[in-house]
């Protein structure tokens, strides 16, 4: 015979309840596409940005604006092939120039935080010798010390 209190037996007093039915889940995703474009309305078309002035509309994966003109960036309408050129060799020379003030900020720093390090380790020791009582020095062993509080 199979006890009252175990788990696994089919005498258990308790059972599982009932799943929970989720009421509030949409049903258009059982419907088909061409159904659910005529009752939701669907049809957005291509996907459309506007920056500034400028529309573009996103078709055969290239941002084209508006008007079938295809998009170029602004910075490579302002320069011509060889200014071009030229300004990258200047953007070039700049990040270069950057890079450098960037690796000496960089040393600064660390030269700055291990002469950080050195002042509190130094500052650390002076604090511990100030802290040391010198009282233990002159206890006779016959007394007791009493702290009051």
């Amino acid at each position: 015979m199979v006890r009252q209190d175990d788990h696994n037996s089919p005498f258990w007093p308790w059972n599982r309840p009932p799943l929970r039915r989720i009421t509030s889940m949409s049903t258009f995703y059982l419907l088909d596409y061409r159904t659910r474009q005529a009752e939701l309305g669907l049809g957005y078309g291509p996907p459309r940005a506007q920056l500034s002035d400028a529309k573009f509309i996103f078709q055969d994966g290239k941002w084209q604006g508006e008007n079938g003109l295809s998009y170029q960036p602004p910075l490579l309408q302002l320069f011509s092939s060889h200014n071009q050129e030229q300004s990258c060799k200047v953007l070039k020379k700049e990040n270069k120039a950057l890079l450098e003030e960037n690796n000496y900020l960089k040393l600064q720093l660390e030269l700055l935080m291990d002469m950080l390090t050195e002042t509190t380790a130094q500052l650390h020791l002076v604090e511990k010798k100030l802290d040391t009582p010198t009282w233990h020095t002159k206890k006779k062993p016959n007394k007791v010390l009493m702290l009051k509080p």
